[in-house]
């Protein structure tokens, strides 16, 4: 959490935000590194992936425990055509943590996608 002193009022950040470097898929779902959000401090929760080249199936996960031992599926792998974007948001975040994963929509067809994802109150 950022806390700024600004004339002598404190102010708390209005988002935790994460944006990792692009990654490239692989054929098996794993780990989008640098997805994850820890979302107790917040009510929200948003994540937008953009494919960069080939397809690539995203999924987003949720938890209670911090060490994921109790993730769900909140959205199972959903296809992104190359160049197109696809975002997932949630108003009231019923999880503690979030976190993406990714696989190739094409067995051998290595694709690569940013990410961004927000939460907030």
């Amino acid at each position: 959490m950022t806390v700024a002193l600004i004339a002598n009022q404190h102010r708390q950040a209005a988002i935790e935000q994460v944006t990792p470097d692009a990654q490239a898929s692989v054929d098996a779902e794993t780990l989008l590194t640098g997805s994850e959000i820890d979302a107790r401090m917040w009510r929200s929760v948003c994540y937008t992936i953009a494919v960069i080249t080939n397809g690539v199936k995203w999924a987003i996960y949720g938890a209670n425990a911090s060490d994921y031992s109790d993730e769900v599926a909140i959205q199972a792998l959903t296809n992104v055509a190359a160049a197109a974007a696809s975002s997932y948001s949630v108003a009231q975040a019923p999880y503690a943590y979030y976190r993406v994963k990714i696989a190739s929509n094409v067995g051998g067809a290595v694709g690569t996608a940013t990410l961004r994802g927000i939460a907030k109150g």
